[in-house]
């Protein structure tokens, strides 16, 4: 809300008596060239607006060289070199008394800066006449080489009658306070009671409290705002968000403005034998996408420079200026301005210099600057500078002697400073980091990023903790014309603690060579298992155990792929033993093929597979495994009925094995046969709240496979499938080739949902399904070549758990997820999970739920044990509630909050807080966590909460973002995106 416009209309309505007597007391008046003066406000308060006094006096000599056309007139102007034909439209006698443009010239009216008060030794007028002069007939002049103006009278348009009261509705001023950003929202109803607009002082007094004064003041403040709306498109718009996508501003080609058509509109205006060409009074120039606005100007057609005096303003596609003068090369775009206002719409970047100075079309300087990317009436940042460079071209901008204000505070001083002014990248610090945490102490981060090429980056960040020492790490991303990836590396060269040094790489590469063939790399090393819980910063969270890395080349066409990978494993949690490393895969090779033939409903299949396992301490092997498969698939919208038909042989050659006696090769072949079978009935039902579309799915799968004793093949990348209503209809339920149930099977399971006829919405869907036994299950995880592996029952149940699953859309921001598995072998609830989600992106995210999971919910594996524990079981029951919510302000607070109910410990938490505008964003999050428990089954007893803390402040347009705290969120925070992620 502008102070000053809110005291002047209160000043209004309580006095209006005084602000009459002000405005008639005070005497406005000016000497045409005939020597008469005209005055506004003269003689006694009356009830009526004063009107223009005409006093008669003698004729000064005038000036006989110029030829001069007076009026409000148009000029188009050619923008080429040389003298051009002009158009100038030329009306009736001005309000002094000024004839057509053929009987006489006139001087052009001084602009209101250059208007003076009648001297106090001028005689008195005996009399004084009001005269109301009709509007004057305007004129539009062609102006050609040699050749002296041609009129032509130009037809004026009719004025648009003023708005009219309605019925019981006084005329006059009708206003709104508006919003809380917003000013007076004012409209003028019939005729103004009071007169025009007076101005009235600005008052640069602030309500927060500041150390320095403001840096612009509310009329420069002002200014910018009128400069912000020259743009056709505003370059703060979405500026709340900054990861988002900004608008892009699109300048005009150099031959665009020579072929246009300069116009310039202006009260007054005189030629000099056709090329120069002075203006006064309401000077307004067009020409393509520069727009020009003074109080005087002269523009030469031959040199094509425009000088400009009083309120200039000038913009263009994506630079607008406000000075007191102004003098412009319009060919080159060249241009000097002094004590200037300035927006570069690329960064967005704006300011004042008390010298400006524009080279070109992409490069200005500027002198004594004071600049920000806040928005008009945001002074949160400041910067102060003895110079200042922007450079279109390359997107930078450097600063020499500046020191950086922040919320009315002197921070930072620096000889040298440079910056973007658009999305580029460029090399500079990026946004430092700081925070705290119970294992290395206080740290603090300063990122460097560096541009090295067009396609190639780094970023380079020094690390300090308190408790450990110095730390330096690098992230270096290239992208060439076939792949794209990074390499980074984290070194300390001596951890004070452990009196060590420590040590991180990584390598990530995405390569398309063709079409058909391309390739992944992702390798990842550390030093130590405790490396992240000690070095992985306050935000830092390491959810597996194992730290993977893997490597694969792939070559698909249609209805074939084939590909090689190999994979390795180390351990990153000092509670993991050796023996439960997963083994090594040097390589694997993959050979996928499906075919479908047309017009008859067959489909063939082949999969084969080859891989080479290996583990220091374990039996190792190579596994060669080849399933052909047929089905016959007939499908339609009704429903469907696919038989299926394939045999698995698996061949292993092993080594280095454990127990004498077992054969070094084993070989396995096993048909499996199974039949998928469904319906879906749709029925059109009528509610309270509208029509719905009822859709029923009922489902059979029935499966058959011999029962064959594997105990002797080892499980090298094999274990059991999660159960859910999905795992119902698999053929086998282990992941990998190691192990094949027996099965003589069928699941029976339906789903039902209702779909909102006229929102789409799906308001209930409901999955139930179980799978009934026609035999025991022999074939476990049981292996003799493994000793470290726990023994797994044979499975004698007749029926699985019964699972069901409910979800539903209440509304587009409301959601919910439910399910459960009964064990009604046992009698009792084998697992079980309630969500409610709510979403209203990208600000409002607010999750709360509850998961139960018994230590035996899953038959095919051994009850899992709470870890140093032989007999605990580790029961699952968590309850988790996270948000991000905005408060006031731009303010959003965000947490998240998991609870352990069987072991009574919170797993993990955090709260924070983040403020974002279009000036500057602050974070800062203070997390309590357990560091160690990397996952929920268990919380180890030794292990006690940890806290830490982190902030991290970012002045947009100054500092690169990092993404520590995205990173973090898009973990911890389920359904957070970065703002981008919506546009």
């Amino acid at each position: 809300m502008n102070h000053w416009f809110f005291n002047f209309w209160l000043t209004l309505l309580l006095f209006p008596g005084l602000v009459q007597a002000v405005g008639n007391s005070a005497w406005d008046c000016e000497q045409n060239s005939n020597g008469e003066w005209t005055c506004l406000n003269q003689g006694t308060p009356a009830p009526e607006p004063a009107k223009p006094q005409i006093i008669k006096t003698e004729k000064k000599p005038q000036a006989a060289q110029a030829e001069i056309i007076a009026a409000p007139q148009t000029v188009p102007l050619e923008s080429s070199p040389g003298p051009k034909p002009v158009a100038v439209p030329a009306p009736a006698p001005d309000i002094a008394g000024a004839t057509d443009a053929g009987s006489g010239p006139n001087l052009a009216a001084p602009s209101a800066k250059t208007q003076q008060p009648l001297p106090a030794s001028q005689p008195q007028p005996a009399a004084v006449s009001e005269t109301v002069k009709p509007a004057p007939a305007k004129h539009r002049v062609h102006i050609t080489e040699n050749q002296k103006p041609q009129l032509q009278k130009v037809e004026p348009k009719p004025a648009a009658a003023p708005p009219v009261a309605a019925e019981g509705q006084p005329d006059g001023w009708t206003c709104l306070s508006g919003s809380e950003k917003s000013a007076w929202n004012c409209n003028l109803v019939g005729t103004d009671q009071h007169g025009e607009a007076q101005p009235v002082a600005i008052s640069n007094e602030s309500n927060s409290f500041r150390l320095l004064t403001p840096t612009f003041s509310h009329r420069q403040e002002m200014q910018f705002q009128q400069l912000r709306s020259e743009f056709n498109q505003d370059p703060w718009q979405g500026c709340e968000n900054w990861s988002g996508r900004k608008p892009k501003m699109v300048g005009v080609s150099a031959a665009a403005r020579d072929n246009a058509v300069t116009d310039v509109t202006a009260d007054f205006s005189e030629a000099f034998q056709g090329e120069v060409l002075n203006f006064a009074g309401n000077v307004d120039l067009v020409r393509a996408d520069q727009h020009l606005k003074a109080d005087q100007a002269s523009y030469d057609t031959v040199a094509e420079t425009m000088d400009a005096q009083g309120n200039v303003t000038y913009r263009e596609s994506t630079l607008a200026l406000a000075s007191d003068s102004m003098a412009l090369r319009m060919n080159t775009d060249e241009a000097r301005m002094r004590n200037a206002l300035f927006i570069s719409g690329d960064g967005p970047l704006r300011g004042r210099a008390a010298a400006m100075f524009r080279d070109n079309k992409s490069q200005s300087r500027y002198t004594q600057t004071e600049f920000t990317s806040c928005a008009p009436g945001n002074q949160d940042w400041i910067i102060h500078a003895s110079s200042l460079k922007i450079d279109k071209d390359s997107g930078k901008g450097t600063a020499k002697n500046a020191w950086l204000e922040f919320k009315g505070a002197p921070v930072i001083y620096t000889p040298y400073i440079s910056f973007p002014t658009d999305k580029r990248r460029l090399s500079g610090f990026m946004a430092p980091t700081w925070g705290s945490t119970q294992r290395s102490g206080f740290y603090v981060a300063a990122p460097y990023y560096w541009n090295i090429a067009p396609n190639v980056d780094t970023i380079i960040t020094p690390r300090y903790f308190s408790g450990r020492g110095e730390m330096l790490s690098n992230k270096l991303r290239y992208l060439t014309s076939i792949s794209q990836g990074s390499f980074g590396a984290e070194f300390m060269p001596n951890d004070q603690k452990l009196h060590t040094s420590r040590y991180q790489v990584s390598l990530k590469d995405k390569t398309n060579f063709t079409n058909h063939l391309n390739s992944m790399v992702d390798l990842n090393f550390v030093s130590d298992k405790t490396y992240f819980n000690d070095l992985n910063n306050a935000l830092g969270v390491q959810r597996n155990s194992f730290l993977h890395s893997q490597a694969n080349l792939n070559y698909g066409i249609q209805d074939l792929s084939v590909s090689t990978a190999i994979q390795h494993y180390q351990s990153v949690d000092p509670t993991i033993q050796s023996s439960a490393l997963p083994y090594d895969v040097l390589p694997k090779l993959s050979l996928k093929m499906n075919h479908n033939f047309e017009g008859m409903p067959l489909r063939i299949g082949m999969d084969t597979q080859y891989s080479d396992f290996y583990h220091p301490s374990l039996v190792n092997g190579q596994r060669m495994m080849v399933q052909p498969s047929i089905s016959t698939p007939f499908e339609s919208s009704a429903g469907f009925f696919i038989p299926k038909f394939s045999v698995q042989s698996t061949q292993y050659q092993l080594s280095n094995q454990n127990v004498n006696g077992l054969a070094a090769s084993i070989n396995r072949t096993l048909p499996i046969f199974s039949v998928d079978s469904g319906l879906m009935v749709e029925k059109s039902m009528d509610f309270t709240d509208g029509a719905y579309n009822n859709i029923i799915e009922p489902r059979l799968f029935y499966l058959y496979i011999p029962r064959k004793n594997q105990s002797d093949i080892p499980v090298f990348d094999t274990t059991a499938y999660d159960p859910n209503f999905n795992s119902l209809f698999r053929e086998n339920s282990y992941s990998g080739y190691d192990r094949l149930q027996d099965a003589n099977q069928v699941t029976v399971a339906g789903t039902s949902r209702y779909i909102n006829n006229k929102t789409g919405l799906e308001p209930l869907k409901v999955s139930l399904g179980q799978i009934f036994y026609f035999q025991d299950r022999t074939v476990t995880l049981t292996s003799l070549n493994q000793t470290n592996l726990t023994s797994v029952p044979i499975q004698t149940s007749k029926t699985s758990n019964i699972i069901t699953e409910v979800s539903g859309q209440i509304d587009e921001h409301l959601s919910y997820l439910t399910g459960a598995q009964w064990n009604a072998q046992d009698n009792r609830f084998a697992r079980g999970q309630a969500v409610l989600k709510y979403r209203d992106q990208p600000d409002k995210i607010f999750d709360i739920g509850y998961r139960y999971r018994s230590a035996t919910a899953n038959p095919l594996l051994a009850p899992s044990i709470v870890s140093g524990s032989t007999n605990a079981l580790a029961t699952i029951s968590l309850a988790d509630a996270s948000f991000r919510w905005p408060l006031f302000n731009e303010w959003v607070i965000l947490g998240r909050w998991q609870y352990s109910l069987n072991f009574d410990k919170t797993t993990e938490s955090f709260i924070g807080l983040e403020k974002e505008n279009c000036c500057w964003r602050l974070r800062l999050i203070g997390r309590r966590y357990i560091n160690g428990a990397t996952t929920s089954s268990y919380v180890p007893s030794n292990l006690t909460p940890e806290n830490a803390f982190f902030v991290q402040l970012e002045l947009k347009g100054l500092s690169g973002f990092g993404d520590d705290v995205d990173t973090f969120l898009q973990t911890n925070l389920n359904g957070y995106h970065r703002a981008g992620y919506f546009n």
